[in-house]
């Protein structure tokens, strides 16, 4: 690619992709996602531009946009960039907008029309083990309506910013932890999580004895 990607892609010659592939996707697959991108370029000049000529104040409506617009005839790339149906998360869509939204140290934070509070968390397995183990979500499978709720309560903690627990839930507690999803005695010795939510609920319950008494 040289240098310079956009330059790469804007010429149109993906003949150095031959032989590339990605996990379940093959070299085919590789080459129509480039050609995507420079669908993106041509007709919008970037995919910052593109997100806010479809952004209307909905995140997964925008996401639905997108996929009509420049992807329902590439089926090779469906498994990265799956339809917004119920069932799905949207994980590595979600992941990619809090990527542009947010700025932080983590997060690039390029794009400024979206506000932080519209997005969506990127629901994978460590964050809805732990979603389900706190009572942010009872649902039994990871899906759009589990991330939704989860997300509801993380505004609990940060309405305009729910999100910025995210890194930390996943890579911390999720991933560093080890959380299995499951309360059990050594998580009020190892769970930040657990052990700031269950100090929460103790001073609720006084609060309430003292407003009772």
């Amino acid at each position: 690619m040289g240098p310079s990607p956009s330059e790469f892609i804007a010429r149109g010659d993906f003949a150095a992709l031959e032989g590339l592939y990605y996990r379940f996707q093959k070299t085919e697959d590789i080459i129509d996602l480039f050609g995507v991108l420079k669908t993106i370029l041509d007709r919008y000049g970037s995919i910052g531009r593109m997100a806010q000529r479809f952004y209307r104040g909905n995140v997964r409506d925008m996401l639905w946009q997108v996929r009509r617009e420049l992807l329902d005839e590439h089926e090779g790339l469906m498994f990265f960039f799956p339809k917004p149906s119920g069932a799905n998360p949207l994980k590595r869509w979600n992941l990619y907008l809090r990527w542009m939204v947010r700025k932080d140290e983590i997060d690039a934070g390029l794009w400024d029309f979206i506000p932080t509070h519209r997005l969506i968390v990127p629901l994978d397995t460590h964050i809805f083990k732990i979603g389900r183990c706190v009572g942010w979500t009872k649902r039994s499978s990871p899906s759009w309506k589990a991330a939704c709720e989860i997300t509801e309560a993380l505004r609990g903690f940060s309405p305009e910013d729910p999100l910025r627990y995210d890194f930390f839930l996943c890579h911390k507690v999720g991933i560093g932890a080890g959380c299995k999803g499951v309360r059990m005695p050594e998580c009020a010795k190892r769970c930040a999580l657990l052990m700031d939510l269950e100090q929460d609920e103790r001073a609720d319950d006084d609060r309430r004895m003292k407003n009772e008494s």
